[in-house]
């Protein structure tokens, strides 16, 4: 037919829309597929499900894998979300065989407390299945799933006082930054995992967080997405509700960053600029540079390029930006928690390979080697931050939460919500705590145990004994440096006209001698100062009261 409007004109301008139809697919990062019975995330490890499927028929395991193919690709969750759910499908159909998802299965199933913890989604991906597949998954199955409450949550490590679990005290946090430095400064730790160590010292981030950084997430003063006059570190958020779902798509947290990382951030560059520009064999530029991740390997870059090259099928020049170059959260974590030397920039053997494993310091509260975690890091962080007075709202938004409710894991402190209150109230109860509550009299007749001698209290002067009261006490008594703490105490009983301003002379001599300066042949005890202010309070005390006394018998006369 002619050009006018022909069939054959038509057909052709049809084909010529469609040559590219079946030209290859162009895969993405956050490809994933069956191979057999083991779901494949290309670069980012797998999960076998042949022990969990083995008991149903062909058609419910054909049914299972076709339905999780397209619950995935709903992206309704984040790619960790869907492994940590499979594996633990895996887990509890090994645990309770099953030919279907039937309410005896599911009846099982609710035991298990990380089932619960996924409820949710375990329940939107079996009515998927259901949907798709009839008599897959019983209605009473999905009717108990939905009524089952989450498990318990485990008691909060930052609410606990475990050395092993909850926050680090100064004396740790400071112990291992000095063993950090030290291990850089003698080259028993690399630029790469010297830097990881410190950033999660300062920020507290997640092993995730790190692990999604780029070169280009430097930003200096003055950058469009800079609001700070410092250079800046752009971290990538993770766990944002409804808005983490792939590779660097949440929201981002900027950071100044103190010179001494920023040395640190700009050496590692560098090293990562050469480590990709002699693998790959030609040179960087800076806008490929940006795209670089800025924590790599050469073995997580030679995988990253077998899979772009023949995986994927796609030129390695023009994706540097991809995932695969970065290194697996999992290695981070292992790094940050002192079990690994890695992630060093070379990890071959036989190149540069440090063997020696440096190890955190020792715990003065366990005596044992430091236990050292993300998650303890960011307990430490919160809990520093908030001593310094921090509001909630700030450290929320410090910490990355999109929700202020999920900072009570890491800001609830009942020890510093006490330590809060004591320095508020301090004020007014420390002249209660120090004042003198014993009871005046004014001859020794008067002492409650007048008979009894050996109750004198007596105060040494020029070789003769000063009695300065009674102690009303009738058991014994084991404060051995008499008379300091019996000021102190209620059951003393001084005479109005002792010579307690003797004593205040003397307490104050002894103390302006342990408050000196360290010297040879100075009366400080170097171990042990001692702190008299309370004794001295409580004297200054009783002498207020005693001459109140001899005023009331001035007039009385």
């Amino acid at each position: 037919m002619s050009a006018d409007g022909t069939v054959e004109t038509i057909i052709a301008d049809w084909d010529h829309n469609d040559l590219d139809r079946t030209c290859r697919t162009q895969a993405t990062s956050n490809e994933f597929y069956w191979d057999e019975d083991a779901m494949v995330w290309p670069g980012h490890g797998s999960v076998t499900m042949a022990e969990a499927l083995s008991p149903m028929s062909a058609a419910m395991r054909s049914a299972f894998k076709e339905s999780y193919i397209s619950f995935m690709e709903e992206a309704s969750y984040s790619q960790i979300s869907y492994k940590t759910q499979l594996q633990n499908l895996s887990f509890v159909l090994k645990s309770y065989p099953t030919t279907s998802f039937d309410l005896p299965w599911m009846s099982n199933a609710v035991k298990s407390d990380q089932f619960r913890r996924l409820r949710v989604m375990h329940h939107s991906f079996l009515d998927h299945l259901g949907c798709r597949y009839d008599g897959s998954v019983s209605e009473e199955a999905l009717r108990l799933l939905l009524l089952t409450k989450a498990s318990h949550s485990q008691f909060a490590n930052v609410l606990s006082d475990d050395p092993k679990k909850s926050w680090l005290t100064d004396e740790e946090y400071e112990s291992l930054l000095r063993t950090v430095w030290d291990n850089y400064e003698s080259n028993t730790a690399c630029t790469q995992v010297t830097l990881l160590r410190l950033l999660s010292m300062q920020y507290a981030r997640r092993p995730r967080q790190f692990a999604h950084l780029k070169i280009g997430d430097l930003l200096p003063p003055g950058a469009p997405d800079n609001s700070f006059n410092e250079w800046v570190l752009n971290f990538p958020g993770v766990k944002d509700i409804n808005a983490e779902r792939g590779f660097r798509d949440s929201k981002f947290e900027p950071h100044p960053l103190p010179d001494h990382l920023l040395q640190l951030v700009n050496l590692q560059i560098r090293e990562v600029k050469t480590l990709f520009e002699s693998s790959l064999g030609f040179e960087i530029n800076d806008h490929d540079l940006k795209n670089l991740p800025l924590f790599c390997s050469d073995l997580r870059l030679i995988e990253a390029v077998n899979f772009i090259q023949n995986h994927y099928k796609l030129d390695v020049t023009a994706n540097l930006h991809h995932e695969l170059f970065h290194l697996r959260p999992a290695l981070i974590k292992e790094c940050l928690c002192w079990r690994s030397l890695s992630p060093n920039l070379i990890q071959r053997v036989g190149r540069n390979q440090n063997t020696k494993r440096p190890v955190p310091p020792v715990s003065h509260r366990t005596g044992r080697t430091l236990v050292v975690s993300s998650i303890r890091m960011r307990h430490t962080r919160a809990r520093q931050l908030a001593r310094k007075g921090m509001p909630r709202h700030i450290l929320s938004h410090w910490l990355g939460h999109t929700s202020e409710d999920a900072i009570k894991h890491y800001y609830n402190d009942p020890a510093e919500q006490a330590r809060m209150i004591n320095e508020s109230m301090a004020p007014a109860l420390a002249p209660l705590a120090m004042a003198f509550t014993g009871n005046l009299i004014e001859t020794v007749e008067e002492a409650s145990l007048a008979h009894d001698s050996s109750k004198r209290v007596e105060m040494a002067r020029s070789g003769e004994l000063l009695n300065v009261g009674h102690c009303g006490k009738y058991s014994f008594c084991s404060l051995t440096t008499i008379p300091i703490p019996c000021y102190r105490c209620k059951y003393f009983e001084p005479l109005v006209d002792a010579p307690h301003t003797e004593v205040l002379n003397a307490l104050n001599q002894r103390q302006n001698a342990e408050s000196q300066n360290i010297k040879i042949g100075g009366q400080r005890r170097l171990i042990l100062p001692i702190d008299l202010t309370a004794d001295i309070k409580a004297v200054e005390s009783c002498i207020a009261r005693c001459e109140a006394r001899k005023a009331e018998r001035e007039d009385e006369e």
